[in-house]
């Protein structure tokens, strides 16, 4: 993606975030919530552009080009799917010296399930998005998640900075063993393992 087209996307991404955090923060009348609605629908019929390859689609492109669609249009790190949160990223290093990844986040009311913390199955989703990049860092193919534990240690603040840390603890066959946890400065909120299983040589890899 040019670097002009990531701009915008983040700032309608960011904007999209500014709309949803009025909306549930204010009591909107009803013409008001039309008005934006009637705004949005006009705009959207507006746009254009060429069909995007799914990125696991068999036209797709190089192994690179697809993880970059798919990142790009993920639900909780794509700059083009604007629901998501801004994640940077980083590599890791695990306790035995492990490979792996972190990103650190701050996320806002937009994700807040108890008071003043963060939805408990969004942080299960932000886990899942970490640990499948992290197991890409074995050699071989990826696997599908098959479990993911996550162990809720502590509430996770919302409008806080946030680690997400994850590294590789075993690979052996088709199984591929990861762990992480999410770090509000030096308090561990939670932490996660979770099962990568490569799929069987006679599965279909894509549906494209």
């Amino acid at each position: 993606m040019a670097q002009e087209h990531f701009i915008a996307a983040t700032r309608l991404r960011k904007a999209v975030h500014v709309l949803a955090q009025r909306i549930i923060k204010l009591d909107i009348e009803a013409d008001q919530l039309n008005d934006v609605a009637e705004t949005i629908e006009k705009s959207t019929e507006s746009l254009s552009g060429k069909d995007v390859s799914r990125w696991w689609g068999k036209n797709s492109d190089d192994g690179e080009t697809r993880s970059r669609s798919y990142r790009s249009r993920s639900l909780f790190q794509g700059e083009l799917h604007i629901f998501s949160p801004e994640l940077v990223w980083d590599d890791f290093v695990g306790p035995g010296g492990e490979p792996g990844y972190e990103f650190s986040v701050n996320l806002s009311d937009l994700y807040q399930g108890p008071p003043l913390a963060v939805h408990g199955g969004y942080t299960a989703g932000l886990f899942d998005e970490l640990l499948g990049a992290v197991q890409s860092l074995d050699s071989g193919a990826t696997g599908y998640t098959a479990k993911l534990n996550i162990k809720y240690r502590a509430f996770t603040p919302i409008n806080k900075d946030l680690r997400f840390q994850g590294w590789i603890v075993k690979s052996s066959g088709r199984r591929i063993t990861v762990k992480g946890h999410c770090l509000d400065g030096n308090r561990v909120c939670s932490e996660v393992e979770a099962l990568f299983l490569r799929p069987k040589k006679s599965e279909p890899v894509d549906n494209g």
